[in-house]
């Protein structure tokens, strides 16, 4: 497939997009209906060759070349949305109810996208190994990197939605920062044969646990590592104060309109991926045995334990 059709200058019709009423697009949108996303992507992409630059046709596109592609050009796809986005929205049909049909289909293709990540990840899949083998972190950081321009570029033309929208994109960054955590991570060594307990074990283990947990603590808090976001939110922050400084309103209501939007979408693991990324890997390696207690949540016993664990953090630990 070629993705070039949705990069650099898109030419401008008089009349963008298909009428929804357009037999081309109820064919297409029943063949991803139905699953069958590499028909439907190729039936897109020959109308994208047309010239008709509809971002319903686009987001169908832009899901069959990802999957035929694999992981990697997770790049590209976000490049061309922030292509069409940032670059060429006047180019983009279809007339009438453009922000509706931007809403849901770029809801649709992140759901997409992060159901198919999801499911290969919980089969571990060949696939999921073959992710896990060769995804490389720079990379992986170049996609999160361009994913800050394409929440710039929802909000500039949805901002209605923007919150949403750019929450769906951020499921996928979570995990591509999981994947990037388990590359990026030593294996886990096997821990040392213990040795035979003699009486007064069970308070040694106990105090050697609460131990572990303060030093884990302490180590936490000397290491933490910012991110590419927080670099960003960070000279943002700084801008903004020297373009007050300077009397430069215009550019300060925009800097804080952005400040705060990133503020009201924050998640902290993509600000300090350091921090959680021992917690994101046990939690990726124990899957089975964590979900296991899934259906206790609603437990009156599981609950009491939710309540200890809130009040008296070295107790519960040491149970």
């Amino acid at each position: 497939m070629n993705i070039e059709l949705l990069q650099g200058s898109l030419p401008v019709a008089e009349h963008p997009g298909l009428d929804s009423t357009d037999p081309r697009f109820a064919d297409i949108a029943t063949l991803a209906q139905d699953g069958q996303h590499a028909e439907a992507a190729a039936l897109s992409e020959a109308l994208l060759a047309e010239g008709i630059y509809d971002i319903r046709l686009i987001c169908f596109f832009l899901y069959g070349y990802w999957l035929e592609n694999g992981l990697a050009s997770l790049l590209p796809v976000v490049d061309s949305l922030n292509n069409v986005l940032l670059d060429n929205w006047p180019a983009i049909g279809p007339e009438g109810n453009l922000n509706t049909s931007l809403e849901k289909s770029l809801d649709w293709l992140f759901r997409q996208i992060l159901k198919k990540l999801q499911y290969e990840e919980s089969k571990k899949s060949p696939l999921w190994q073959q992710w896990q083998t060769n995804a490389e972190v720079v990379e992986i950081d170049t996609i999160l990197a361009a994913g800050e321009q394409l929440s710039d570029g929802i909000t500039r033309q949805h901002p209605d939605k923007a919150a949403e929208l750019t929450a769906q994109w951020s499921k996928i960054e979570q995990w591509l920062i999981s994947l990037r955590q388990l590359t990026d991570s030593p294996p886990e060594q096997e821990p040392p044969e213990a040795a035979p307990e003699s009486d007064g074990a069970d308070q040694n283990l106990a105090d050697k646990a609460s131990q572990q947990v303060a030093q884990a603590h302490e180590n936490l808090m000397l290491s933490v590592e910012t991110s590419y976001h927080m670099a960003l939110l960070l000279k943002k922050l700084a801008a903004f104060e020297q373009v007050i400084a300077e009397n430069k309103f215009p550019q300060a209501a925009l800097l804080a309109e952005d400040i705060n939007h990133t503020l009201a979408t924050f998640d902290p693991k993509l600000y300090f991926p350091k921090l959680f990324e021992t917690f994101v890997r046990l939690q990726v390696i124990n899957f089975e045995a964590l979900t296991a207690y899934a259906d206790l949540q609603e437990d009156p016993q599981w609950q009491a334990m939710q309540e200890w664990l809130k009040v008296d953090l070295d107790s519960f630990i040491k149970q």
